[in-house]
């Protein structure tokens, strides 16, 4: 029974380990994005007419779908989202 009580503790560290270790890459994962995404941003917006900043926008407009994301970057709503309000 003790040695069943060990094994159940070291169980219980292991998991809590990889819990730590999961949330310090996706924290690791987001940090990485805004800052990738900050860079992308200011590029694009001190360099409005070159070809990344057009693709970037492209990117944006396709791939961005909720009212309120598109709003963060000033982009119009989706057609499809505009008719079903209308209904």
């Amino acid at each position: 029974a003790e040695l069943q009580q060990k094994q159940d503790q070291l169980k219980a560290r292991i998991q809590k380990e990889k819990a730590k270790l999961a949330s310090d890459e996706r924290k690791r994962d987001t940090r990485r994005k805004i800052i990738a995404g900050a860079l992308a941003l200011e590029h694009a917006d001190q360099n409005p007419d070159s070809e990344f900043a057009s693709i970037l926008r492209k990117l944006l407009n396709r791939h961005v779908e909720r009212d309120q994301d598109r709003e963060l970057f000033g982009l119009a709503l989706k057609e499809s989202h505009t008719q079903q309000a209308a209904e």
